[in-house]
């Protein structure tokens, strides 16, 4: 049984197990076709260093009859009987390749298994109690766990450590224990990496159990490069060693490592580094001393003491050398430096797109613009933007600048004549904040006056408050822990905020904001004007659109769904609007109810006033219990002649 399981779990990593027929299954075995075997130059192993490389050889022979298998004509189907109980799922394997299998997070999941590795080639490994195994892809335990070390199956066999090496095919046979090797990682289509007691390093083919014979040369060291490539070291030096195909490169380099490109190697000498091929070639002799991976452009740079270099990786064009080299951006644009310390720019065809005259240089932000510095002849280090034809778009006349925002805005510094002292006669420069669009015009002036003069930071934001620029202004002794708010509108850059608030809050359902200043609310329109000077302590939504407020002198009112102060703030308490009423007081025995416009429709002569949730009516009680009645629509309903009698005299005593 287990022998059909393991056979089973093979046919199923060479085909998609659901779509196998018996018939299908037989007309495989029928096919008889010539199979590649792996042959190469064959040496026992050695303790004396080779003399020379030896090439690695293809070569066909014919099939050889494999032993008897009983199970070879079984239906793969019968391997997803689903014993386990738990359904299958389709994923792909360590070969990319997609297979209908257990899924393997039911194992990690259990404190058991120390580690699950991903199915190859119809298995999957597991260490289990500390010991390795397989599981085939109906998720049993097809090779117990017992091994110290195991290796993936690699055509048809896996190499596994118990005391010593040895093989294991797919049907579960174990080989003798494999001579004079002490470690093992297998590469791929049947050959492993070995090291030999000796010390040194070859390659093994999966018949290695009856040959004992490597089938390459050994050498002092061995790395694998990728699949079909090795770095191979003898008496110290490195060569590159592509299995199958020519003599293994001239081994002259101090290291060779991989480059993050297949197929592309870096190689070390005299402390320096350059490129080599799969074949060997040298595409870059080593005279850099350090080349970066390949960037997502297909670039790597090659850093010197005194250069840089770019080398295109897919057509090995090569860059002039400048003495400093950025990565490239998301646009392909890199900053280089020349000989005589000045910036600009090449794209990724290496081709330049400002010339190096510039002081300093930032990445290309918003509008495909750069802000740039350039020394001008009597005034100094001035900065500002140019477009990617080098024309300035924003002059260079400032003292430094800032990010341009999605919008257009952004900060300059420049020198302004300042009024220094608090009497306001003292006339000098200092260097100020102002706010511009990316046509040079002027948005928000600089500070120039006294004390804030030349001290006041602007930060424009992306962030829109009802399509306007949140502006940031601060003191630059107190920019990391306080900053007051403006408002730019974003379709003509007009500003809106009549003075910078401490916050600026928007109005979400009605068109107006809410604003704050040294702890007291007000309101503006959209067009910047007040709708209410900051007045209020409090600001509250209550109901039916209405805002309660609380006035700077304790007393509450209300603000309408606009902004405007509709219930003025002259009562000491004030409750929430219920179907356009709200009870209110001016003291004790001082209680009525209002309506939205203000109107007293009970008159504040009264003990207090109630709402009932339950018959919605509301309950005014005079100072002697009496009881009188208003329904929702403040109408009288109970002793109605004699709060009448009351509410004409409230209003005599009024008038």
């Amino acid at each position: 049984m287990k022998q059909l399981c393991l056979a089973i779990g093979l046919l199923a990593y060479l085909g998609n197990a659901n779509a196998f027929s018996s018939a299908q299954l037989a007309s495989l075995e029928t096919k008889s076709e010539p199979v590649k075997i792996l042959k190469f130059n064959q040496q026992q192993p050695t303790t004396q260093a080779p003399q020379q490389t030896e090439a690695i050889k293809i070569v066909v022979e014919p099939t050889k009859t494999p032993p008897s298998d009983p199970t070879k004509n079984a239906n793969a189907v019968t391997c997803f009987n689903n014993k386990s109980g738990v359904s299958l799922s389709q994923t792909k394997d360590l070969d990319g390749r997609d297979v209908l299998a257990f899924p393997l997070e039911r194992l990690r999941n259990n404190v058991r298994y120390g580690f699950v590795d991903n199915y190859k080639q119809g298995f999957a490994r597991i260490k289990k109690d500390g010991v390795f195994g397989f599981i085939n892809l109906c998720g049993e335990e097809i090779i117990a766990s017992q091994f110290e070390k195991a290796e993936n199956f690699n055509e048809g066999k896996a190499l596994v450590r118990r005391v010593g090496w040895l093989f294991i095919d797919n049907i579960g046979v174990e080989s003798e224990e494999l001579q004079n090797i002490v470690d093992a990682k297998a590469i791929s289509k049947g050959l492993s990496l070995v090291k030999f007691k000796n010390n040194q390093m070859g390659l093994i083919d999966n018949n290695y159990d009856k040959t004992n014979k490597p089938v390459s040369a050994l050498y002092d060291e061995i790395i694998v490069l990728n699949e079909t490539t090795l770095g191979v070291k003898v008496n110290a030096k490195w060569g590159v060693f592509k299995i199958g195909e020519g003599a293994v490169a001239e081994a002259n380099f101090d290291l060779v490592e991989p480059s993050g490109k297949d197929n592309l190697f870096k190689i070390y000498q005299n402390k320096k580094v350059g490129l080599v091929n799969a074949n060997g070639e040298i595409l870059w002799k080593p005279e850099f001393n350090v080349m970066t991976d390949v960037d997502n452009f297909g670039f790597m740079k090659g850093i010197g003491e005194s250069k840089q270099q770019l080398i295109n990786i897919n057509d090995f064009r090569v860059s002039k050398a400048y003495k400093q080299i950025s990565d490239f951006d998301q646009r392909g644009l890199a900053i280089i430096q020349n000989e005589n310390n000045l910036y600009g720019l090449i794209n990724k065809d290496l081709k330049t797109v400002l010339e190096p005259q510039f002081n300093t240089i930032g990445t290309v932000g918003e509008f495909d613009l750069v802000p740039v510095s350039k020394d001008i002849v009597g005034k100094g280090i001035k900065h500002g933007f140019v477009n990617l034809k080098g024309i300035e778009v924003i002059p260079l006349e400032y003292e430094s600048v800032g990010k341009i925002n999605k919008k257009g805005l952004l900060v300059v510094k420049e020198v302004v004549s300042c009024n220094l002292d608090e009497k306001g006669k003292k006339i000098g420069t200092c260097k100020a904040d102002k706010v511009i669009d990316v046509n040079g015009s002027t948005v928000i002036l600089p500070i120039t006056k006294y004390p804030d003069a030349g001290k006041i930071s602007y930060t424009v934001t992306d962030s829109m408050v009802y399509n306007c620029i949140m502006v940031k202004a601060s003191k630059n002794e107190e920019k990391s822990k306080y900053a007051k708010f403006m408002l730019v509108r974003g379709e003509d850059f007009k500003v809106l905020t009549p003075e910078p608030f401490d916050f600026v809050q928007a109005v979400s359902k009605h068109q107006f904001f809410f604003v704050r200043q040294n702890g007291l609310w007000g309101t503006l329109d959209t067009t910047g004007k007040y709708l209410a000077k900051c007045q209020f302590k409090t600001v509250l939504m209550a109901s039916e659109d209405y805002y309660l407020v609380q006035h700077d002198n304790g007393k509450y009112g209300y603000l309408d769904p606009r902004g405007k102060v509709q219930v003025s703030p002259e009562y000491e308490s004030l409750g929430y609007f219920k179907n356009g009423f709200a009870i209110a007081s001016k003291g004790e025995n001082q209680a009525g109810l209002i309506n939205k416009f203000n109107a007293k429709i009970v008159p504040f002569v009264f003990k207090e006033v109630k709402y009932k949730d339950v018959t919605k009516e509301y309950e005014v009680l005079d100072k002697d219990n009496n009881r009188y009645v208003l329904n929702q629509q403040g109408e009288c309903t109970q002793n109605c002649k004699e709060l009448e009698a009351i509410r004409i005299k409230a209003n005599a005593v009024k008038n």
